[in-house]
């Protein structure tokens, strides 16, 4: 599907991006979580994936599907500096005629290179990648699994165990809880997470140190809105609150597992919070 922008996503775009030329914006893809900027960079379009902070890291995910750093090639990579990474672009066939990006959870927009250019939004580019090697044959295969939905969901005993440990949680704190993660999950659409890849984004706001104050008793719970797929920003929630290291999922850039992004990462939670408590 190709589009111009409406009225009202013309007045947020050009409040994200001051140089974009709205009048000429094509939205290529409608707004969802289901992918984000770096997903869209290499066609994997069921995952949220993000390789890290750093260009360091940027640079480990594409060399592992085939690409290196050079002076000009069809991905781009955005950032503040090469510490602070915020964003990817894609050009070349499938992208129309000019640039085009996957604005985190917002529209998918065709735009001019400099026209995404700003200091409170991705910055500027700090690195281009061109293919060096035709992707993998397990590259290949890992990507369709997860853009054919064909990765294992949680099991129904996993599920079971889960909904009875975070039924077992006092009343009380079961009540603070939901009224506190209904207000934390109304800001993961606020202009600034809106935009962002980073999943880190949703833990910028007092809603989430509100659910962090209420103590690691509330991780049942936590585990339990994973169930539900787009729930999966909670992975940050749980993180910050799992006191065993050996129940939390890392990011692993040498594993095909990561394109199956942070909805992976969830599922691959659930397995292992349920395992735990069937010991």
């Amino acid at each position: 599907m190709l589009r111009d922008a409406s009225i009202e996503e013309k007045i947020k775009l050009k409040e994200w991006f001051p140089n974009l030329n709205v009048d000429q914006t094509v939205v290529s893809g409608e707004e969802t979580s289901a992918y984000n900027c770096i997903g869209w960079t290499i066609r994997a379009v069921g995952a949220w994936i993000w390789p890290g902070d750093t260009l360091e890291l940027f640079d480990t995910f594409y060399g592992m599907c085939g690409f290196e750093r050079a002076s000009s090639g069809p991905i781009a990579a955005w950032g503040i500096d090469g510490r602070d990474m915020k964003h990817g672009s894609v050009s070349g066939p499938h992208h129309g005629p000019r640039w085009e990006s996957k604005c985190g959870w917002s529209l998918r927009i065709q735009h001019d290179l400099n026209e995404l250019e700003s200091p409170d939004s991705y910055g500027k580019v700090v690195a281009f990648y061109e293919r060096k090697k035709a992707p993998s044959e397990s590259m290949i295969r890992a990507i369709e699994v997860v853009n054919e939905g064909r990765f294992a969901m949680p099991t129904n005993e996993q599920i079971a165990v889960v909904r009875a440990a975070a039924q077992g949680l006092p009343a009380n704190l079961r009540a603070q809880f939901e009224q506190a993660f209904a207000a934390w999950k109304a800001t993961w659409s606020a202009p600034h997470v809106a935009i962002s890849s980073n999943p880190r984004a949703v833990t910028y706001v007092r809603e989430f140190q509100e659910l962090i104050a209420l103590g690691p008793n509330i991780i049942p719970a936590i585990v339990e809105k994973l169930l539900e797929p787009d729930n999966f920003f909670a992975l940050q929630l749980y993180d910050a609150l799992q006191r065993r290291h050996n129940l939390i999922v890392a990011l692993d850039l040498s594993s095909f597992e990561v394109f199956q992004g942070e909805q992976g990462r969830a599922r691959r939670t659930i397995e292992r919070f349920s395992n735990s408590l069937r010991r």
